[in-house]
Protein backbone atom coordinates (compact mmCIF):
# COMPACT_ATOMS: atom_id res chain seq x y z
CA UNK A 1 0.00 0.00 0.00
CA UNK A 2 3.12 2.13 0.75
CA UNK A 3 4.70 1.31 -2.34
CA UNK A 4 0.80 2.28 -4.25
CA UNK A 5 0.73 5.55 -2.55
CA UNK A 6 4.33 6.80 -3.53
CA UNK A 7 3.42 5.64 -7.14
CA UNK A 8 0.39 7.83 -7.49
CA UNK A 9 2.14 10.83 -5.55
CA UNK A 10 5.17 11.07 -8.36
CA UNK A 11 2.78 10.36 -11.02
CA UNK A 12 0.96 13.31 -9.63
CA UNK A 13 3.53 15.81 -9.72
CA UNK A 14 4.93 14.47 -12.91
CA UNK A 15 1.81 14.92 -14.91
CA UNK A 16 1.97 18.86 -14.83
CA UNK A 17 6.46 18.85 -15.57
CA UNK A 18 5.34 16.56 -18.74
CA UNK A 19 2.53 19.20 -19.66
CA UNK A 20 4.65 22.42 -19.16
CA UNK A 21 7.51 20.37 -20.91
CA UNK A 22 5.26 19.43 -24.12
CA UNK A 23 3.69 22.92 -24.10
CA UNK A 24 7.27 24.62 -24.13
CA UNK A 25 8.27 22.39 -26.99
CA UNK A 26 5.45 22.96 -28.84
CA UNK A 27 6.11 27.20 -28.50
CA UNK A 28 9.65 26.73 -29.63
CA UNK A 29 8.55 24.61 -32.67
CA UNK A 30 6.36 27.67 -33.53
CA UNK A 31 8.54 30.18 -36.32
CA UNK A 32 8.34 33.43 -35.82
CA UNK A 33 6.93 34.00 -39.69
CA UNK A 34 4.46 36.35 -38.96
CA UNK A 35 3.23 38.36 -42.07
CA UNK A 36 0.71 40.89 -43.97
CA UNK A 37 0.45 44.11 -41.80
CA UNK A 38 1.38 44.82 -38.75
CA UNK A 39 0.74 48.08 -36.06
CA UNK A 40 2.40 50.83 -36.92
CA UNK A 41 2.53 50.58 -40.70
CA UNK A 42 1.34 53.15 -42.76
CA UNK A 43 -1.59 53.06 -45.69
CA UNK A 44 -3.02 55.26 -48.43
CA UNK A 45 -6.62 54.73 -48.65
CA UNK A 46 -9.09 56.02 -51.90
CA UNK A 47 -12.62 56.18 -51.61
CA UNK A 48 -14.39 56.61 -54.88
CA UNK A 49 -17.67 57.21 -53.46
CA UNK A 50 -17.12 59.64 -51.10
CA UNK A 51 -15.56 62.88 -52.06
CA UNK A 52 -15.49 64.40 -48.96
CA UNK A 53 -12.79 62.01 -48.09
CA UNK A 54 -11.94 60.80 -51.12
CA UNK A 55 -8.07 60.50 -49.54
CA UNK A 56 -7.22 58.82 -46.32
CA UNK A 57 -3.77 58.30 -44.48
CA UNK A 58 -4.76 55.63 -42.40
CA UNK A 59 -2.41 53.79 -39.91
CA UNK A 60 -2.70 50.52 -38.38
CA UNK A 61 -3.38 50.84 -34.56
CA UNK A 62 -1.69 48.71 -31.65
CA UNK A 63 -4.67 46.67 -31.47
CA UNK A 64 -4.24 45.82 -35.52
CA UNK A 65 -7.49 48.27 -36.67
CA UNK A 66 -7.54 51.05 -38.97
CA UNK A 67 -10.11 53.57 -38.65
CA UNK A 68 -12.43 53.85 -42.01
CA UNK A 69 -14.43 56.74 -42.29
CA UNK A 70 -18.19 55.67 -42.14
CA UNK A 71 -16.96 52.22 -41.12
CA UNK A 72 -15.21 52.57 -37.84
CA UNK A 73 -12.45 50.38 -36.70
CA UNK A 74 -11.82 47.64 -39.34
CA UNK A 75 -9.16 44.68 -38.03
CA UNK A 76 -5.94 44.58 -40.57
CA UNK A 77 -3.14 42.84 -38.85
CA UNK A 78 -1.93 40.20 -40.91
CA UNK A 79 -3.74 40.56 -43.78
CA UNK A 80 -1.84 41.28 -46.97
CA UNK A 81 -2.84 44.82 -48.54
CA UNK A 82 -5.44 42.79 -50.93
CA UNK A 83 -6.93 41.17 -48.16
CA UNK A 84 -7.28 44.41 -46.22
CA UNK A 85 -8.77 46.02 -49.02
CA UNK A 86 -11.41 43.87 -49.13
CA UNK A 87 -11.93 43.70 -45.46
CA UNK A 88 -12.26 47.76 -46.41
CA UNK A 89 -15.16 47.52 -48.36
CA UNK A 90 -17.15 44.12 -46.70
CA UNK A 91 -17.07 46.34 -43.49
CA UNK A 92 -18.88 49.37 -46.05
CA UNK A 93 -20.86 46.60 -46.88
CA UNK A 94 -21.81 45.44 -43.92
CA UNK A 95 -22.47 49.07 -42.37
CA UNK A 96 -25.05 49.85 -45.58
CA UNK A 97 -23.26 52.87 -46.59
CA UNK A 98 -22.75 52.34 -50.35
CA UNK A 99 -24.47 48.82 -52.05
CA UNK A 100 -21.01 48.26 -54.15
CA UNK A 101 -17.75 50.50 -52.33
CA UNK A 102 -15.00 51.39 -55.22
CA UNK A 103 -11.53 51.49 -52.56
CA UNK A 104 -8.20 51.17 -53.77
CA UNK A 105 -5.28 50.85 -50.90
CA UNK A 106 -1.92 51.71 -51.36
CA UNK A 107 0.38 50.22 -48.76
CA UNK A 108 3.43 53.45 -47.70
CA UNK A 109 5.51 51.72 -45.41
CA UNK A 110 5.23 48.06 -43.82
CA UNK A 111 7.57 46.52 -41.53
CA UNK A 112 6.64 42.75 -42.69
CA UNK A 113 5.82 43.71 -46.47
CA UNK A 114 9.01 45.42 -47.84
CA UNK A 115 13.12 44.87 -47.50
CA UNK A 116 15.50 48.31 -46.35
CA UNK A 117 18.00 48.26 -48.79
CA UNK A 118 20.64 50.95 -47.49
CA UNK A 119 24.50 51.24 -48.66
CA UNK A 120 25.88 51.73 -51.82
CA UNK A 121 22.85 51.93 -54.72
CA UNK A 122 21.14 55.03 -56.25
CA UNK A 123 18.36 55.02 -53.78
CA UNK A 124 18.40 53.47 -50.50
CA UNK A 125 14.95 53.18 -49.12
CA UNK A 126 12.34 50.57 -48.30
CA UNK A 127 11.16 48.46 -51.37
CA UNK A 128 7.46 47.12 -51.31
CA UNK A 129 7.78 43.17 -51.29
CA UNK A 130 4.79 40.76 -50.32
CA UNK A 131 6.54 37.64 -51.28
CA UNK A 132 9.57 36.07 -51.86
CA UNK A 133 11.49 37.39 -54.47
CA UNK A 134 15.25 37.10 -56.70
CA UNK A 135 17.78 39.94 -54.92
CA UNK A 136 18.08 41.53 -58.45
CA UNK A 137 14.22 42.25 -58.79
CA UNK A 138 14.93 44.48 -55.20
CA UNK A 139 18.32 46.06 -56.12
CA UNK A 140 16.84 46.80 -59.54
CA UNK A 141 14.22 49.00 -57.65
CA UNK A 142 16.58 50.45 -55.74
CA UNK A 143 18.53 51.86 -58.47
CA UNK A 144 21.06 49.50 -59.30
CA UNK A 145 24.62 50.12 -57.47
CA UNK A 146 26.85 53.09 -57.26
CA UNK A 147 30.08 53.53 -58.70
CA UNK A 148 31.82 52.82 -55.26
CA UNK A 149 29.82 49.89 -54.75
CA UNK A 150 31.68 46.69 -53.52
CA UNK A 151 29.19 43.94 -55.25
CA UNK A 152 29.29 42.97 -51.81
CA UNK A 153 26.38 42.36 -50.10
CA UNK A 154 24.92 41.12 -46.58
CA UNK A 155 21.39 39.82 -46.15
CA UNK A 156 20.24 40.63 -42.96
CA UNK A 157 17.12 38.52 -42.10
CA UNK A 158 13.88 39.15 -40.28
CA UNK A 159 13.84 36.09 -38.51
CA UNK A 160 17.04 36.33 -36.55
CA UNK A 161 19.19 33.85 -38.77
CA UNK A 162 22.61 34.30 -39.24
CA UNK A 163 23.13 36.47 -42.37
CA UNK A 164 23.59 35.82 -45.91
CA UNK A 165 26.55 37.35 -47.65
CA UNK A 166 26.93 37.16 -51.27
CA UNK A 167 29.47 37.90 -53.26
CA UNK A 168 28.13 39.38 -56.58
CA UNK A 169 29.84 38.51 -59.96
CA UNK A 170 30.62 41.92 -61.71
CA UNK A 171 30.49 40.14 -65.52
CA UNK A 172 26.86 39.10 -64.65
CA UNK A 173 28.15 35.42 -66.49
CA UNK A 174 27.22 34.32 -63.13
CA UNK A 175 23.39 34.94 -62.03
CA UNK A 176 23.87 32.84 -59.05
CA UNK A 177 24.09 35.53 -56.50
CA UNK A 178 21.89 37.86 -58.11
CA UNK A 179 19.03 34.71 -57.90
CA UNK A 180 20.05 34.85 -54.08
CA UNK A 181 16.17 34.68 -52.54
CA UNK A 182 15.11 37.91 -50.36
CA UNK A 183 12.33 37.73 -48.03
CA UNK A 184 9.65 40.42 -46.71
CA UNK A 185 11.20 42.16 -43.47
CA UNK A 186 14.33 41.52 -45.08
CA UNK A 187 17.54 44.39 -45.04
CA UNK A 188 19.68 44.11 -48.28
CA UNK A 189 23.03 46.32 -47.54
CA UNK A 190 25.75 47.16 -50.24
CA UNK A 191 28.94 47.50 -49.03
CA UNK A 192 31.12 50.54 -50.06
CA UNK A 193 34.62 49.10 -52.23
CA UNK A 194 38.14 49.40 -50.40
CA UNK A 195 40.53 51.61 -52.29
CA UNK A 196 44.53 51.16 -53.60
CA UNK A 197 46.79 53.53 -53.91
CA UNK A 198 49.18 53.79 -57.96
CA UNK A 199 51.92 55.91 -56.65
CA UNK A 200 55.36 56.15 -58.51
CA UNK A 201 56.32 55.48 -62.55
CA UNK A 202 52.27 54.99 -63.21
CA UNK A 203 50.70 57.05 -65.85
CA UNK A 204 47.85 57.65 -63.75
CA UNK A 205 48.74 57.61 -60.35
CA UNK A 206 46.29 58.27 -57.94
CA UNK A 207 43.69 56.11 -55.43
CA UNK A 208 41.16 53.93 -57.22
CA UNK A 209 38.23 51.83 -55.47
CA UNK A 210 38.17 47.92 -55.72
CA UNK A 211 35.10 47.28 -57.36
CA UNK A 212 33.45 43.65 -58.22
CA UNK A 213 32.47 40.40 -57.06
CA UNK A 214 36.35 38.78 -57.47
CA UNK A 215 39.38 40.59 -55.90
CA UNK A 216 41.22 42.72 -58.06
CA UNK A 217 44.56 41.29 -59.28
CA UNK A 218 47.74 43.40 -59.92
CA UNK A 219 47.61 43.09 -63.65
CA UNK A 220 44.17 44.06 -63.33
CA UNK A 221 44.99 47.38 -60.74
CA UNK A 222 47.93 48.07 -63.50
CA UNK A 223 44.93 48.59 -66.17
CA UNK A 224 43.00 50.73 -63.88
CA UNK A 225 46.42 52.98 -63.20
CA UNK A 226 47.05 53.37 -66.52
CA UNK A 227 50.37 51.04 -67.08
CA UNK A 228 53.98 51.40 -66.23
CA UNK A 229 55.28 54.61 -67.49
CA UNK A 230 58.16 54.82 -70.11
CA UNK A 231 60.66 55.35 -66.79
CA UNK A 232 59.43 52.59 -64.77
CA UNK A 233 61.46 50.03 -63.27
CA UNK A 234 59.55 46.75 -64.07
CA UNK A 235 61.73 44.61 -61.97
CA UNK A 236 61.43 46.48 -58.98
CA UNK A 237 58.00 46.99 -58.39
CA UNK A 238 56.60 46.31 -55.09
CA UNK A 239 52.97 46.41 -53.22
CA UNK A 240 53.50 47.75 -49.80
CA UNK A 241 50.66 46.23 -47.39
CA UNK A 242 49.46 46.67 -43.83
CA UNK A 243 48.84 43.99 -41.66
CA UNK A 244 46.64 43.77 -38.87
CA UNK A 245 48.95 43.61 -36.13
CA UNK A 246 50.46 47.01 -37.71
CA UNK A 247 53.39 46.11 -39.74
CA UNK A 248 54.09 46.82 -42.88
CA UNK A 249 54.78 43.82 -45.39
CA UNK A 250 56.51 44.45 -48.98
CA UNK A 251 55.82 42.15 -51.91
CA UNK A 252 58.19 42.62 -55.01
CA UNK A 253 56.88 41.70 -58.54
CA UNK A 254 58.65 41.63 -61.90
CA UNK A 255 56.39 43.17 -63.99
CA UNK A 256 58.18 42.25 -67.09
CA UNK A 257 57.76 38.64 -65.91
CA UNK A 258 54.12 39.04 -64.69
CA UNK A 259 53.22 40.48 -68.22
CA UNK A 260 54.81 37.21 -69.77
CA UNK A 261 53.09 34.54 -67.41
CA UNK A 262 55.85 33.84 -65.25
CA UNK A 263 55.22 34.53 -61.87
CA UNK A 264 51.85 34.39 -60.87
CA UNK A 265 49.33 37.59 -60.37
CA UNK A 266 48.84 38.64 -56.88
CA UNK A 267 45.46 39.93 -55.54
CA UNK A 268 45.19 43.34 -54.44
CA UNK A 269 43.59 44.28 -50.93
CA UNK A 270 42.48 47.04 -49.64
CA UNK A 271 44.80 50.21 -48.87
CA UNK A 272 47.31 48.34 -50.67
CA UNK A 273 50.29 50.97 -52.10
CA UNK A 274 51.43 50.01 -55.14
CA UNK A 275 54.93 51.18 -56.01
CA UNK A 276 56.69 51.27 -58.99
CA UNK A 277 60.41 53.42 -59.06
CA UNK A 278 62.01 55.22 -61.41
CA UNK A 279 64.56 53.46 -63.39
CA UNK A 280 68.14 55.58 -63.65
CA UNK A 281 69.34 53.32 -66.71
CA UNK A 282 65.96 54.17 -68.59
CA UNK A 283 66.11 57.79 -67.91
CA UNK A 284 69.95 57.76 -69.22
CA UNK A 285 69.25 55.69 -71.92
CA UNK A 286 65.90 57.13 -73.46
CA UNK A 287 67.47 61.11 -72.97
CA UNK A 288 70.75 59.27 -75.12
CA UNK A 289 68.17 58.41 -77.86
CA UNK A 290 66.09 61.12 -77.36
CA UNK A 291 69.41 63.81 -77.58
CA UNK A 292 70.86 61.44 -80.58
CA UNK A 293 67.63 61.90 -82.43
CA UNK A 294 67.53 65.33 -81.97
CA UNK A 295 71.45 65.68 -83.18
CA UNK A 296 69.99 63.71 -86.58
CA UNK A 297 67.18 66.17 -86.90
CA UNK A 298 68.87 69.06 -86.75
CA UNK A 299 71.65 67.36 -89.12
CA UNK A 300 69.13 66.64 -91.75
CA UNK A 301 67.77 69.98 -91.59
CA UNK A 302 71.28 71.92 -92.24
CA UNK A 303 72.22 69.45 -94.98
CA UNK A 304 69.24 70.26 -97.23
CA UNK A 305 69.86 73.98 -96.96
Amino acid sequence: MLFRCLAAIALLVMIPVVHAQQATTELESVPDDSTGLAPGDTLDAFFLDFPEAAQQHLIVSTNGTIFVPYAGQVKVEGLMPEEAQQAIIDALKAKQIVISPQVSLNVVSARNLSVLVMGQVATPHPIPLYAPAPLFLVLNQAGGFTANASYHVLIAHKDGSAPTDVELDRTMSDMRGMNQIVKPGDIVSVALAGSFYALGEFNRPGIFPIVGSQHTTLMQALSIAGGPSLYAALSKARIMRTMKDGTREEIFVDLAKLHDGKVRDPLIHADDILFIPKSNTRVFLYSWLTAGINTIYAASLIKSF
